[in-house]
């Protein structure tokens, strides 16, 4: 198989930044296909400290403490931002010279959510199919269909230093089947979305990669302010990224997205939804630097398109950037991250955390993880909501 133009369509990122130092754990052949199986497993002990006043900031989805129960102190163990997954990967090259590509990636939580709602013994796991795809690779590039990660924000999502770990919203004990990491204090989640994609082959470091997304709806933030949807798509959401990759593994990159909208009911009112993004990353010896900022119309301010828009359902403005650093020694690697997300429609209103976090390689594929994580949600007029998470675990990748 063209490794060279394989390599625009490895399953994700998450591949590339964890699982490179890595081998398949099953890997067998038969008519000319490959099957590859692969996989994370891992838990966490969590404890969040909430500092939670009467009148505190709670202006986002994604403030601090938001989902724990009265805003009180949390203690959970559970998966980090990270699931567990199992990935099953076919490939074989057609009598055509084409590579085809096929991934099943099913993303399960260790968390016990249930149907009546709070933490029930012998309630069913969360289950998430992150990916499921067919991509065909050939001289021309490279067309992905399917369900994958997105292209916006992509490489944002994966510079976050608590990827391994837990970050923000440990409190929430698997509600969405993971933590939440940085999000919504720094970036916005790229998200796994059905996608028809197409990629450039990579030249001197350069690609281009351009998609068709499914459509989702334009909204209020659901649980402090609420308000009209626009949730009737007759044009689909489309996104975008050119990136550079440097030799040792530096990198710039750029991405956008942008989807119109309309109320239903009849009324005809439109909003198009946009964001931009700038990021690059910095690779000297054990030294790793990582620096993205976005922008948006729309945008939402953590999840794309949720708190998008206000009570009247007119378009709110984000921004916010990312950066972090770490220094890898021995088996040890100790990073250091601040993020921050601004509303720039409210006032004074920033979502912001710092995280620290050190990761020691006891085998192969097997890490320990210990980390400390302060988030902050802040408001002219209010107090803070703040939430203090220390966290410790191990995660396999196989």
């Amino acid at each position: 198989m063209n490794n060279k133009l394989l390599n625009v369509t490895k399953y994700s990122a998450l591949t590339i930044a964890m699982l490179s130092s890595t081998t398949q754990a099953i890997s067998f052949s038969e008519g000319g296909w490959t099957m590859d199986i692969n996989g994370i497993v891992g838990g966490f002990y969590t404890q969040t400290d909430c500092t939670v006043g009467d009148n505190a900031a709670q202006w986002s989805s994604f403030s601090a403490c938001e989902y724990a129960v009265d805003n009180q102190d949390t203690a959970s163990v559970q998966n980090g931002y990270l699931p567990g997954w199992i990935n099953f990967i076919g490939t074989h090259t057609t009598e055509t010279g084409l590579d085809l590509k096929t991934h099943f990636g099913i993303a399960p939580g260790t968390s016990n959510p249930s149907e009546f709602g709070g933490r029930i013994a012998g309630a069913t796991s969360v289950g998430d199919v992150r990916n499921l795809y067919l991509s065909i690779t050939g001289t021309m590039g490279t067309l992905l269909v399917g369900r994958n990660d997105a292209l916006f924000q992509l490489d944002a999502t994966y510079s976050d230093i608590t990827v391994p770990g837990v970050g923000t919203h440990a409190d929430a004990a698997g509600l969405l089947n993971t933590t939440f990491g940085a999000v919504a204090t720094g970036y916005t989640f790229m998200a796994y979305q059905p996608q028809i994609t197409y990629s450039t082959p990579v030249v001197q470091g350069f690609q281009v990669n351009v998609g068709l997304f499914q459509p989702v709806d334009i909204q209020p933030d659901p649980i402090s302010i609420g308000g009209p949807i626009y949730n009737v798509h007759d044009t689909p959401m489309i996104q975008g990224s050119v990136t550079y990759d440097i030799e040792g593994g530096s990198k710039l990159w750029a991405s956008f997205v942008t989807q119109k909208a309309e109320l239903s009911g009849g009324s005809g009112q439109e909003l198009t939804a946009k964001g931009y993004e700038l990021g690059g990353r910095l690779v000297l010896g054990g030294f790793t630097a990582n620096l993205s900022g976005f922008k948006g119309d729309a945008l939402g301010d953590g999840v794309l398109f949720l708190g998008a828009t206000d009570a009247q359902g007119n378009a709110v403005e984000t921004e916010g950037y990312l950066a972090n650093i770490g220094y890898k020694f021995g088996v040890n690697k100790l990073s250091a991250q601040y993020g921050i997300t601004r509303n720039k429609d409210i006032d004074g209103a920033e979502n912001e955390s710092y995280s620290v976090v050190y990761v020691r390689d006891i085998s192969k594929g097997l890490s320990f993880t210990l980390e400390y994580t302060a988030h902050t949600t802040s408001q002219t007029g209010y107090t803070d909501s703040e939430a203090n998470t220390v966290s410790s675990g191990v995660i396999l990748f196989f």
